[in-house]
């Protein structure tokens, strides 16, 4: 790598990847290799209502259609990685936005463009540059085991299907867990080609090639069925799969089920077996999904591996009933899976200040009902 002087902080964004083709275009500074290569996500996807005892369901889980829409393979030169989430920069230094979107934990929300950190945390690093190109699957949310799996793996997989060589992957690090690890050994991908994201990053290929995010064309049916073919050969045949099993929070911080004993009992008499998920590889976890048939949890993050599900597998979600996230409701319909959801009631703390991140207590009689509602 080359070292170079920093240069000016970046003061202007483009909004998404067409306002920085069009001025590349109008301003000359494409170059040979710059484009925007459409990239197609399949046809309409169909989401069916969830079965509940509940008289109310939340309007995010309403039965919809939609087009899956806006997917790219972005071709930048002189392009720029920026920071500890990896935020794309054009070759003159303006953010580009709907490839660097940023999560903020203080106020639980996505911000806007001109709230971005690059503009408020400048922390005046070295430009390095890198010989050849290097592809980018930064995103804020990666150490979160949902987020790697349908925010990362499927723009990798987009990378396979580009014609566009790389020799290096930038992504972000992940202090959590071992699954980053586990996946990239799986798809062979060698530690040596990827560089992790930082505080101090600061890197300018001689061009990026950079996939559309996912959550910018609604998580289309087609990342769960290219997660299905990247990753159900790996699953580990040799662990002891229950039929149903129930997945516990127990080992996590937030989201707890205060009654989960209770809860456990009852399960208990419907033939599951509670299961930590922390306990096992990702290709334990591809096993456990891939050979149940019926699973029950609290919504949280290791329901990803209902991506490993068999059609017509029955799932029973527990919502806290103040924050309803479709995310595995959207991929239980990708995957033709019977799904059920159940509101949980929460439990207020003052320490906690956001809904989404509140125990919740689970009503067993309720429960009972909606598993015999599921007839199980």
């Amino acid at each position: 790598m080359i070292l170079l002087a920093n240069g000016h902080p970046p003061k202007d964004y483009y909004r998404d990847i067409s306002d920085w083709d069009l001025a590349a275009e109008r301003e000359g500074t494409h170059g040979e290799s710059g484009e925007v290569i459409p990239f197609d996500f399949g046809g309409v996807a169909e989401f069916a209502a969830p079965k509940s005892i509940e008289t109310h369901l939340h309007p995010d889980l309403t039965p919809y259609r939609l087009r899956p829409f806006g997917g790219y393979l972005a071709i930048i030169p002189g392009g720029k990685v920026w920071g500890r989430s990896g935020a794309i920069l054009s070759s003159e230094g303006k953010l580009i936005f709907d490839l660097s979107q940023e999560y903020d934990a203080e106020q639980y929300r996505m911000l806007e463009a001109e709230e971005h950190p690059v503009f408020r945390r400048w922390n005046d690093p070295e430009l390095q540059d890198l010989n050849g190109t290097a592809a980018v699957l930064t995103f804020c949310g990666s150490y979160n085991y949902f987020h790697w799996l349908y925010d990362v793996l499927p723009r990798f997989a987009m990378l396979q299907a580009s014609p566009v060589p790389y020799s290096a992957i930038i992504m972000n690090p992940n202090p959590y867990g071992p699954f980053v690890e586990q996946t990239w050994s799986m798809l062979g991908i060698s530690g040596d080609m990827v560089i992790r994201a930082s505080p101090e990053l600061y890197i300018r290929p001689e061009r990026l090639v950079v996939p559309s995010l996912m959550m910018n064309s609604h998580y289309p049916p087609w990342a769960t069925q290219t997660l299905r073919r990247l990753m159900l050969p790996f699953r580990d045949a040799a662990i002891a799969a229950p039929e149903r099993i129930y997945i516990s929070r127990s080992k996590a911080d937030t989201r707890r089920v205060v009654n989960e004993d209770q809860v456990i009992r009852c399960l208990e008499e419907y033939g599951f077996a509670s299961v930590c998920l922390e306990k096992y590889t990702v290709a334990e976890q591809i096993q456990l999904f891939a050979e149940a048939k019926a699973i029950v949890g609290p919504h949280g993050a290791g329901l990803a591996n209902l991506a490993f599900c068999r059609p017509g597998t029955r799932v029973i979600e527990l919502f806290h009933n103040e924050h309803i996230v479709p995310t595995y409701w959207m991929i239980s319909n990708h995957n033709a899976l019977d799904y059920y959801m159940l509101y949980g009631r929460g439990c207020p703390d003052h320490a906690v200040r956001f809904k989404g991140l509140e125990d919740i207590y689970v009503d067993t009689e309720r429960l009972k009902r909606t598993l015999q509602l599921a007839e199980l």
